[in-house]
């Protein structure tokens, strides 16, 4: 061979494995300008805390009984024994009906019933206040016409609603706890209602509160809070919040494989600036900034 043919040879092979090298090197710009670029998003690492879970609702107090006495018989008040707003004693007479003497002595003679008797004498049926409104002296009474009124707060009684997510964990062995004007006070579930209300989906609950000294009145606003128990929650923006497919609202996070995962959740506490929600694990990476943007299962970077 002679050193013409060799150099056409050399120079050859030496444009070949340029072209080679030129190709690949493009190919691997193109490669990598066609891998897709993931969506970055910003991350918040949120660690859960143990707080105590209950159920909050304004109500109003209520007297725990409060009933009128009326007349069986056509008849005329003598006199008011007692003062509208004084207490009274179960069994204390309070009105004198004009027929009262007779009676009282034809019944001490035994020639009159004591159901006939009481027809007249309308006794306190238990302990309680007078009320304002009662029948004066001198008024004619009508039978089924109140001749006065009484009121018993030794005990008070407090009406709420809880929706049937809530009801299932309520019973009458939860504690309560009952804010009175400022004052908190222990209450007591006395009556769960065993059906909700068509309309609202909601289940009456009544709490019975001691007032024994009277303390409290009747009207008076207050704020029911029912414990559950303790749980495990997140305290996250409200800004942060994703609805799943079904439209249940939840939030997303970051799993192991840096992937996007819509988790559930269920909210116990809402304020203006904060929520505390339960359904998470107890360490999660929540997406804060760009979950709008990305879908359950994507890749995403952080």
């Amino acid at each position: 061979m002679n050193i013409s043919v060799f150099k056409l040879l050399l120079t050859s092979f030496l444009i070949f494995f340029f072209n080679i090298y030129i190709f690949a090197s493009e190919w691997g710009k193109a490669e990598k300008k066609n891998d897709p670029k993931l969506f970055n998003v910003e991350v918040l690492e949120s660690t859960a805390q143990i707080i105590s879970d209950s159920i909050d609702f304004s109500s109003t107090t209520e007297a725990h009984r409060r009933i009128e006495i009326k007349s069986e018989v056509m008849t005329t008040v003598e006199k008011v024994l007692v003062k509208a707003g004084k207490s009274i004693k179960k069994g204390e007479h309070i009105i004198k009906l004009e027929e009262f003497d007779t009676n009282q002595e034809l019944y001490e003679l035994d020639l009159l019933s004591e159901n006939e008797f009481k027809k007249i004498a309308l006794f306190a049926p238990f302990d309680g206040i007078l009320l304002d409104g009662h029948k004066i002296g001198g008024e004619l009474v009508m039978p089924g016409e109140k001749v006065y009124e009484i009121i018993d707060l030794s005990k008070l009684k407090i009406f709420g609603y809880i929706n049937e997510n809530e009801i299932l964990n309520i019973s009458e062995d939860n504690e309560v706890d009952v804010t009175i004007l400022g004052e908190s006070v222990n209450g007591k579930i006395d009556y769960i209602s065993p059906f909700s209300d068509p309309n609202t989906k909601t289940f009456e609950i009544v709490v019975n509160v001691d007032n024994q000294d009277l303390k409290f009145k009747d009207g008076l606003s207050s704020m029911i809070s029912i414990k559950k128990g303790e749980v495990l929650a997140h305290k996250i923006s409200p800004s942060i919040l994703s609805l799943g497919d079904d439209g249940e609202l939840g939030v997303k996070v970051i799993d192991e494989g840096n992937k996007v995962l819509f988790k559930k959740i269920n909210i116990i506490e809402d304020t203006s600036d904060f929520m505390l929600v339960t359904g998470l694990d107890s360490q999660e990476q929540l997406i804060i900034v760009g979950q709008q943007y990305v879908s359950n299962g994507e890749e995403v970077d952080f």
